[in-house]
């Protein structure tokens, strides 16, 4: 029975301790000083809200152990807070130089602690928030060779179409002036987007020199398969740290959306086998065609005009699902005569068979026609003309050679006497001569 007593009485001590301990209690709020455009090197305050949730009066004592370069100070460092009532205290904190940029938790806290209540003490979280002096200070898109600034948070909807090649383009600056004189160093610009877009790199910018700005540019193609009202999200962020190894960044996320037209025939490719020709010549002209509207379409037709060359094409009547590429050539030959120059082409696309769709311009530069020679008569002057070139050629009387005949006197000065057959024979009498004495003269000294 005794045992059975002291158990219910350890048990009763327990409960009681434990609502003694729940008994007394408070709440704290985290702390956020600064903001994405403060500065260093600043005094900042906020109000740490402490509310006496429990049933006891509570004499509470503040300190830091946030780093001393905080320079944390307090309106009041202790007070008492009745049952159920609430107090505020001024917190100020100093943002030291090396401050990173963005919002970042600081390591150690606020602490409140309570003098009369053994044990019990809270811990309130503390965030500061720096400017980065390294700033994404522009966005742009580049599609069908016009550019379209992107805004933070904005989706971009205007005109954007299935595989369709992007370029984005960011534009980093180093927001640091002349009177700070700091450059930035080893940024970084990293690019993630959502979906299949595949826009997930990374580019380095290099070093910054205060007020100095760069850009970086990353390619790639809206997905051939995207609908009508896909979109997908781009996040940016842009890192570097500074000569004095402060840390800077700044993030910008966007989005864009793809819009299809109802009825859209696109002409996705136009080019000439060979951009310059001349005159005669036989020329191809390679085209593609894509369905990317909403619906399949029917009677599909391409036309290809030059009202300079008096051409005027019409072809490929077909029927196009939703989309479907197709690939077309025209061949024709240039005549002859046409003249040296740049000659611009027309092709457009068409559906439900006269509704215009697409149209696109391509130039064939052809190149001058070559000159054939003609031959003149010996001593006259000759002209020579074909296509639109003309060459005039004149030639000079040439003098006949003149072959002496023995014996009979030149057409033009005397014949010389190394041309006599006298001076021949003395010649060879001569190296005769010559190899009987070099002969001699080995067996005398040699042999």
């Amino acid at each position: 029975m005794k045992k059975i007593i002291y158990a219910l009485m350890f048990v009763l001590f327990g409960v009681l301790l434990t609502s003694t301990v729940y008994a007394a209690s408070f709440t704290l709020n985290d702390l956020e000083f600064g903001s994405y455009d403060q500065e260093r090197g600043q005094d900042v305050s906020q109000i740490l809200h402490i509310v006496n949730d429990g049933n006891e009066t509570l004499d509470l004592s503040l300190s830091s152990s946030m780093p001393s370069a905080y320079d944390v100070m307090f309106s009041q460092s202790t007070l008492s807070i009745n049952a159920g009532s609430s107090a505020d205290v001024t917190v100020t904190i100093f943002i030291p130089s090396t401050q990173s940029s963005g919002r970042n938790e600081v390591s150690g806290g606020i602490v409140v602690s309570s003098t009369n209540i053994a044990g019990l003490s809270r811990t309130a979280r503390t965030y500061v928030t720096a400017v980065s002096m390294l700033e994404i200070s522009k966005v742009t898109i580049t599609f069908d060779d016009d550019d379209h600034t992107l805004r933070r948070g904005d989706t971009f909807d205007d005109g954007l179409k299935a595989g369709m090649p992007i370029t984005l383009t960011v534009y980093v600056r180093n927001n640091f002036d002349s009177s700070d004189r700091v450059e930035i160093q080893d940024i970084e610009v990293d690019v993630r987007s959502s979906g299949d877009l595949d826009l997930d790199d990374s580019d380095d910018v290099g070093d910054l020199d205060y007020g100095d700005k760069d850009s970086v540019t990353f390619s790639t193609d809206i997905p051939s398969d995207a609908d009508d009202g896909d979109d997908y999200d781009i996040d940016i962020e842009v890192t570097g740290r500074d000569e004095n190894g402060v840390w800077h960044s700044d993030t910008f996320s966007t989005n864009i959306e793809v819009s299809r037209e109802s009825h859209e025939i696109s002409i996705t490719e136009a080019k000439f086998s060979s951009q310059k020709v001349t005159c005669g010549g036989k020329v191809t002209l390679n085209l593609e065609l894509e369905n990317t509207g909403k619906y399949d379409e029917d009677n599909v037709q391409l036309e290809v005009v030059s009202d300079a060359l008096d051409i005027e094409k019409m072809f490929y009547e077909a029927d196009m699902e939703k989309d479907d590429t197709a690939r077309e050539t025209y061949t024709f030959t240039l005549d002859k005569d046409v003249a040296q120059g740049q000659y611009d082409f027309v092709i457009t696309s068409f559906y439900d068979v006269k509704k215009e769709s697409d149209m696109q311009v391509v130039t064939l530069e052809v190149g001058q026609c070559q000159t054939q020679q003609t031959t003149t008569p010996t001593g006259s002057t000759g002209t020579t003309t074909t296509g639109t070139t003309t060459t005039t050629t004149t030639t000079q009387p040439t003098v006949p050679q003149v072959i002496p005949i023995t014996g009979a006197t030149p057409a033009y000065g005397a014949a010389s006497f190394t041309d006599s057959p006298t001076y021949l024979i003395i010649l060879v009498a001569a190296v005769v001569v010559l190899l009987l004495i070099l002969i001699i003269l080995l067996v005398k000294f040699v042999f």
